[in-house]
C-alpha cells in the first residue's frame, strides 16, 4: 500500500469521525449530555488530529488541537456544557470539516483566528485560576512551530524529523506549563501530595496516525514534570522495530491533580499504553511486535489463525501480552483483567473485522459483470425455451443463481441516506445565520438504503430544496407569532421505502406557496398567457421553470432562479420525479420519487403492436382481461373499467409510443392496472403479457436523448432492444392529454 491509498484510507475516516462527532453534538443539543456522547465528540476529533499529524497537515493539526483541548476540558468538567457552547462546537466543527477539505485539496485553508480565539476564550473564561487557559491558548500556535520545524528540518534522517530534538523535548529539564493551573478535579480524588505516572506506549498506540509524544505533552500540561526517560530496552540500530514502544517515561505530577485526570489523557488509545501509578511502581514491560508475516500485514482480515493460537502456549511473559493484544477478545490472555478488557478496546477488533474499504471502481466493475450475467441468463433462457427444454431442473437453478448473485451486489453498493442527512444540520446552521430565522429539523427515515450512484448525486437536490423551505416557506419569526404559530420553524426530512422506490419528503410548516403571486410572476416572464386557466398542480409546477423567483431581492441564499430548475433536472436524471403538496398558511411538502437502484430491475415485458415493451413491476398492481361490459366510455376520448367497484381509466399504450398493427378494444386484449405516485391507479392496454424477468437498466440519455414517457431501456434475451415505461410519467401526460381535449 502506497502513501496515497494510506492518506485516502485516513480522509475516510475524517469522513467517519466528523460523522460521528457531529451525531454527538447533535445529541448534545438534543440535551443528551452524558459522558459517552462527550467522549464520542472527543474521539472523533483527537482521531483526525493523530492522522493529521502523521501526514502534516500542519493547519488542520493546529486547528485540531484547540478544538481538542476544549472538549478536554468539556469531558473533565471544567467547561460546562450550555446551549451557547454547543454552538460555537458546532461552528468548530464545520469549520473542521473545511480544514478536512482544505487538506484535500478541495478549497483553501479557512481563517480559523477568530473560532480559536472563541474556543481559548471559553477555556479561559471558566478556568480556575487561568493559569491552564493560558496554557492552552499558547499551546496551538507553539505546536504549530513545532510541527513546521520537524517537518522542516533535512539534516537529521530521510524523514526529516529531528529525534534528539523531540526527546529532550520530553526528557530535558522543562518548566511545566501547566504548574500553575490551580484547576482540580471536582469530582475528588486529588491526594494533595506529588505522585508518579509512568507511561509506555506500545505499537499501537502509533498506528492509525496517533501520536504518544502529544498525549505526553497534554501531561505536562496537567502540570506534570518529566523526571526519567527509560531507554534500557532500545536495541542497536540494525535490529531497531520503528513500530515497536521501546521507550518509557516517568512523570512527577502535582497533589492537585487526580489519577483519573492522567488516565483520561490515554483512554483513547486503550491497552495500546500501558500505565504504572506510584513511586514504588515497575515500568510497564514493552511489548514486542507480531512477527512479519503475509497474514499479519491484512489487518482487517479475522481469518490466519496464526495471531491467535500462539497465545495460550507462549512461555514467555512478552510473548503472551503481544497475543493478548492481538487476538480475539473471546480469548483474552490471562495475565490481562477482566475489568480492563470491559474498560480497553476489546469491542474494537471484530468492529474491524467485519468490514472492508473497496474502491469504488471495483464495484462498478462488479455491478457491471453482474448486468452482463442476467443478459446472458436471459438469452440463454430464451434459446432452451426454443428447444423446449425451458422447464429443466438446471435452468431454473441457474436463474435462482443470477438472481442471488445481482441481489447481494446491489446490496453492496446500497448505503443509507443517512449519509446525506447527515450535511443538512450545517445548511440549516448556516441559513439560520443568514436569515435570522429559528428553525428546527426533525429527520425520520436515516437508515433507509438505496443505491450509492443515487446518494452520489441527492446532495445538489435536497440542498437547493432546503434552502428554497427555509428562504421562501417558512416565516420570520415574528410573522409566524402575529399568524398564531411558534417563533420556531420545522423542516421535516424523511425517507421511506415504497413499491421498490424510495420517497423522500422535505416538509415546512411555512405560508405555503401563494398561487396568485406564482401565477402573476409566470404572466409578468412571458411563461404563461395572461388568460390561462391552470390547475393548483400546474401552477406548482411552475416554480421549476428555469429562471423563475418569487424573491423581491436577490440574496446569497435565493433570488437568482436556479436553485429548483437544478432540482427538477437532476431528479429527472436519476430516473425519478418531483411532485407538490401545498396549502396556503400551513405549510408546502416536496415528495421525491427516486429508483432504489439505477441498474437492474424487475419488469414485465408485454407486446403492444410492432414494439415490445417493459412495465416496471414495481409499479404493477394486477393484470386482467375484461369483458366489453366492464369497460365503459366517459367522453369522447375517455374509457374507464370498473374493478371491484373503483372506475380506473383506461390508457392505451400504443397511442403513448406510436406502435402500429395494436389491439384498440380493451375487451380484445389485456389491462395492467399500475399503481402511480402522483395520479393514482390506472389500467394500460396492451396486446400481451410475455414475460416476467429481470432488466438491465441502460440510460437512454446516455445513448440517444431523454424522451418524455420512457425511463430507459433494456436487452432483451433475443438480443432486441426494448424500451422501459415511465409508469407514472406516461400516465400523468396521458391524463392530462384527455382533460386537454375535454376542455377543447
Amino acid at each position: 500500500m502506497n502513501a496515497e491509498e494510506i492518506q485516502a484510507i485516513f480522509f475516510a475516516e475524517c469522513e467517519e469521525s466528523l460523522a460521528a462527532a457531529e451525531q454527538g453534538l447533535a445529541a448534545c443539543k438534543e440535551g443528551t449530555q452524558d459522558a459517552d456522547t462527550v467522549n464520542a465528540v472527543f474521539r472523533g476529533v483527537h482521531s483526525i488530529k493523530g492522522g493529521a499529524g502523521a501526514f502534516g497537515f500542519i493547519a488542520l493539526q493546529a486547528y485540531t488541537h484547540t478544538f481538542e483541548t476544549l472538549l478536554s476540558d468539556v469531558r473533565d468538567g471544567t467547561v460546562p456544557i450550555t446551549d451557547p457552547l454547543i454552538d460555537l462546537m458546532l461552528r468548530a466543527l464545520d469549520t473542521l470539516s473545511d480544514h478536512v477539505n482544505a487538506a484535500r485539496g478541495f478549497g483553501e485553508t479557512p481563517d480559523d483566528a477568530v473560532l480559536q480565539a472563541e474556543m481559548t476564550a471559553s477555556m479561559a473564561a471558566n478556568a480556575h485560576g487561568g493559569g491552564g487557559s493560558e496554557s492552552g491558548a499558547a499551546a496551538a500556535p507553539a505546536l504549530a512551530a513545532e510541527i513546521e520545524i520537524q517537518h522542516g528540518s533535512d539534516d537529521d534522517d530521510e524523514f526529516g524529523v529531528d529525534f534528539d530534538t523531540m526527546l529532550d523535548d520530553i526528557t530535558g529539564s522543562i518548566a511545566a506549563p501547566g504548574g500553575s493551573n490551580d484547576s482540580s478535579d471536582e469530582s475528588g480524588g486529588a491526594t494533595g501530595k506529588p505522585w508518579q505516572l509512568k507511561v509506555r506506549p506500545h505499537a499501537g498506540a502509533m498506528q492509525n496516525g496517533s501520536e504518544p509524544l502529544l498525549m505526553l505533552r497534554e501531561v505536562l500540561e496537567l502540570g506534570g514534570t518529566c523526571l526519567q526517560c527509560d531507554v534500557s530496552q532500545v536495541p542497536p540500530l540494525d535490529t531497531l522495530e520503528p513500530c515497536t514502544g521501546y521507550l518509557g517515561w516517568t512523570f512527577a505530577l502535582p497533589g492537585d491533580v487526580t489519577e483519573d485526570a492522567a488516565r483520561d489523557i490515554f483512554d483513547f488509545v486503550g491497552d495500546d499504553c500501558t500505565l504504572a501509578i506510584g513511586e514504588d511502581a515497575a515500568m510497564p514491560a514493552m511489548r514486542m511486535p507480531a512477527p512479519r508475516a503475509p497474514a499479519a500485514k491484512a489487518v482487517p482480515s479475522p481469518s490466519p489463525a496464526t495471531n491467535a493460537t500462539p497465545a495460550p502456549a507462549a512461555p514467555a511473559p512478552v510473548a503472551a501480552v503481544q497475543a493478548a493484544a492481538k487476538a480475539e477478545p473471546a480469548t483474552p490472555a490471562p495475565a490481562q483483567p477482566e475489568a480492563e478488557q470491559a474498560k480497553g478496546g476489546p469491542p474494537a477488533p471484530p468492529a474491524q473485522s467485519q468490514s472492508i474499504r473497496i474502491e469504488l471502481g471495483k464495484l462498478d466493475k462488479l455491478i457491471d459483470a453482474v448486468g452482463e450475467l442476467v443478459i446472458a441468463q436471459a438469452m440463454m433462457a430464451q434459446r432452451l425455451t426454443g428447444d423446449g427444454l425451458a422447464v429443466t431442473e438446471e435452468l431454473t437453478l441457474l436463474e435462482s443463481l443470477t438472481r442471488d448473485i445481482q441481489e447481494s451486489a446491489m446490496s453492496i453498493r446500497a448505503q443509507p441516506i443517512g449519509s446525506v442527512f447527515s450535511r443538512v444540520p450545517r445548511i440549516m446552521r448556516e441559513l439560520s445565520a443568514s436569515t435570522g430565522k429559528h428553525v428546527r429539523l426533525e429527520v425520520s427515515g436515516e437508515s433507509t438504503e438505496l443505491d450509492k450512484t443515487v446518494i452520489e448525486r441527492l446532495g445538489e437536490p435536497l440542498t437547493h430544496l432546503i434552502r428554497n423551505a427555509v428562504d421562501h416557506g417558512i416565516e420570520p419569526p415574528q410573522e409566524r407569532i402575529d399568524a398564531g404559530k411558534s417563533a420556531e420553524g420545522t423542516l421535516t426530512l424523511s425517507a421511506e421505502h415504497k413499491s421498490g422506490r424510495i420517497l423522500i419528503r422535505i416538509g415546512d410548516d411555512g405560508k405555503g406557496i401563494d398561487r396568485e403571486r406564482v401565477l402573476a410572476k409566470a404572466i409578468e416572464k412571458g411563461l404563461v398567457a395572461p388568460d390561462a386557466v391552470m390547475s393548483k398542480e400546474e401552477i406548482d409546477q411552475l416554480i421549476f421553470a428555469p429562471g423563475f423567483s418569487t424573491a423581491a431581492s436577490i440574496t446569497n441564499v435565493s433570488g437568482r432562479g436556479v436553485g429548483m430548475d437544478v432540482v427538477r433536472q437532476n431528479v429527472k436524471d436519476l430516473g425519478g420525479r418531483i411532485t407538490i403538496e401545498s396549502e396556503q398558511g400551513k405549510g408546502t411538502t416536496f415528495t421525491l420519487t427516486l429508483p432504489l437502484t439505477l441498474a437492474i430491475s424487475d419488469g414485465m415485458v408485454v407486446n403492444v403492436g410492432d414494439q415490445t415493451l417493459v412495465v416496471p413491476l414495481a409499479n404493477v398492481v394486477e393484470s386482467l382481461r375484461p369483458t366489453a361490459t366492464e369497460v365503459q366510455g366517459l367522453g369522447a376520448h375517455r374509457a374507464m373499467i370498473n374493478v371491484r367497484g373503483r372506475f380506473i381509466p383506461v390508457l392505451p399504450l400504443y397511442q403513448a409510443v406510436g406502435a402500429i398493427g395494436a389491439v384498440e378494444r380493451a375487451d380484445l386484449g389485456v389491462l395492467i392496472v399500475v399503481e402511480t405516485e402522483g395520479a393514482g391507479r390506472a389500467a394500460l392496454l396492451v396486446d400481451a403479457i410475455c414475460d416476467q424477468r429481470q432488466v438491465v437498466i441502460k440510460s437512454l440519455d446516455t445513448h440517444y436523448r431523454a424522451v418524455e414517457g420512457v425511463a430507459g431501456a433494456t436487452i432483451l434475451g433475443d438480443g432486441r432492444v426494448a424500451l422501459i415505461v415511465d409508469v407514472d410519467g406516461l400516465v400523468a401526460r396521458s391524463l392530462s392529454d384527455h382533460m386537454l381535449a375535454e376542455a377543447a
